[in-house]
């Protein structure tokens, strides 16, 4: 980032924070709800209110908007939920979303259009999608008694096929003069490198260059074209150190692209949220891991991607004052970064994926064939908010949440309530291990987490 003035103006002067008032931000991960809930008891309303007080209150939308009875625009989805859920999760407190993810399209384009549509009929902003890339990747803004908030959203793809071609389709596309380019998320493509030793390296090149070798008419690869880096038939390896951990280039036209999304919501707001739905982390690639780990598939690994750590870094020197990621549902720790917020995984916070009413199965088989939803990390979440004051970060409070798993009836999974001390204490005992890689001291007050930030 360069601060170069602009007719006299220098962009760091602009891109600060400028809510110099008491500023809460509420935060969690990801939404799955097939109806609205209108839970009351104690243990729901504890957490929720944490929401409600809070001056925003953010999540991952992943639910699909729609009237079922008038939808005819293609298939209903089990993310799908009535729009009277949107007027739960704005009760909740919950007033902007990341809208930038893989079942953006579970119900089609006009799916995405209509989940739009119902969020601007209910005043909670999205950010993430649109008719086109220019409007997918810009901020969306949040007026506040103390402030306008900015929310830019994004939805890492990786090239190994990420669940298949289909969501390489909901991408948007830049409009171009009077093209109006294609409708859909803002992206982020990635590269994957599985970590291996020289040694393995070397081996892959050889077996390689031996089958091709075998099929008439085939092009040999250029086995030594790169000594540290092959493809290997779909998949790249990369020699490194931590053999098999997965890293990851990011797309430089679409880094760019979302770090001047940053900039310039920043420029026009006097707060601004980040947000990833990345389905990678450290050891993990659903291409490559797909059908072969037993348990949901992302909870496997609780720490987050080179890339996702490279970019809340960027996201933050250009102008963000939070990044959130989500998609892994589970939880991936946190860091303070030059003052600021990073959250690299709060998990779920209501998890009940093909529950939808009138699906047409047999739900109790559906759940047996789905033991993935009963995981119990994608069960444990966190609720942070985070606390800032004369225009700078003061301290984040982290809320454990019990969503239950298989220790309740499957009408009641997946719905956040507050743990029982014991899983309380080991929820945010685990949260604790996660972030310390990156040297954020977690202290346990009353059952809460909290992160004091010096000035």
């Amino acid at each position: 980032m360069e601060g170069k003035p602009v007719h006299g103006r220098k962009l760091e002067a602009e891109i600060v924070m400028k809510i110099d008032s008491p500023f809460a931000v509420a935060a969690v991960g990801d939404l799955i709800a097939p109806q609205p809930l209108a839970r009351q008891d104690q243990r729901f309303r504890a957490l929720v209110e944490r929401i409600v007080e809070a001056d925003v209150g953010f999540a991952n939308m992943e639910s699909s908007l729609i009237d079922f009875a008038r939808f005819e625009n293609g298939a209903i989805a089990g993310t799908a939920a009535p729009p009277r859920m949107g007027e739960a999760i704005k009760a909740m407190g919950v007033t902007m979303v990341s809208r930038a993810n893989n079942h953006t399209f579970d119900c089609g384009v006009m799916g995405m259009i209509a989940t739009d549509a119902a969020l601007d009929a209910l005043d909670i902003v999205h950010a993430g999608t649109g008719p086109n890339l220019q409007e997918a990747r810009a901020a969306r803004c949040r007026e506040t008694g103390k402030g306008r908030v900015g929310l830019v959203s994004f939805y890492s793809i990786a090239d190994t096929g990420h669940f298949g071609p289909t969501y390489a389709r909901t991408e948007a596309t830049a409009r171009m003069g009077s093209v109006g380019g294609a409708p859909g998320v803002n992206p982020l493509h990635v590269t994957g490198y599985n970590v291996v030793s020289q040694a393995q390296l070397d081996a892959l090149k050889e077996l390689a260059c031996d089958i091709y070798g075998e099929r008439p008419g085939a092009t040999v690869p250029a086995c030594d074209a790169h000594p540290e880096r092959f493809r290997f038939f779909d998949q790249w390896y990369q020699v490194g150190e931590d053999v098999g951990a997965i890293h990851y280039d990011m797309d430089a036209a679409d880094r760019q692209g979302i770090l001047a999304s940053v900039r310039n919501g920043k420029i026009y707001a006097d707060f601004l949220i980040a947000t990833v739905h990345a389905h990678q982390t450290t050891r993990f690639d659903p291409a490559l891991a797909f059908g072969n780990v037993k348990g949901m598939k992302e909870a496997v690994d609780h720490y987050p991607a080179n890339f996702v750590v490279e970019l809340a870094r960027q996201c933050i020197d250009n102008g963000a004052d939070m990044f959130v990621t989500h998609g892994v549902h589970a939880l991936a720790g946190m860091e303070i970064y030059k003052g600021k917020p990073i959250f690299y995984g709060l998990s779920n916070f209501i998890f009940q994926f093909g529950l939808q009413f009138g699906a047409g199965y047999d739900v109790l088989a559906n759940f047996e064939k789905k033991s993935e939803l009963e995981n119990p990390a994608s069960h444990e979440a966190i609720l942070a908010t985070s606390h800032f004051d004369k225009g700078r970060l003061v301290e984040v409070r982290l809320f454990p949440a019990d969503l239950g798993g298989a220790r309740r009836p499957i009408s009641q999974m997946g719905i956040p309530l507050e743990p029982e001390p014991a899983l309380a204490e080991a929820i945010l005992a685990r949260f604790a291990e996660y972030s310390a890689p990156f040297g954020t001291r977690i202290a346990v007050e009353n059952g809460v987490g909290i992160v004091r930030v010096d000035a």
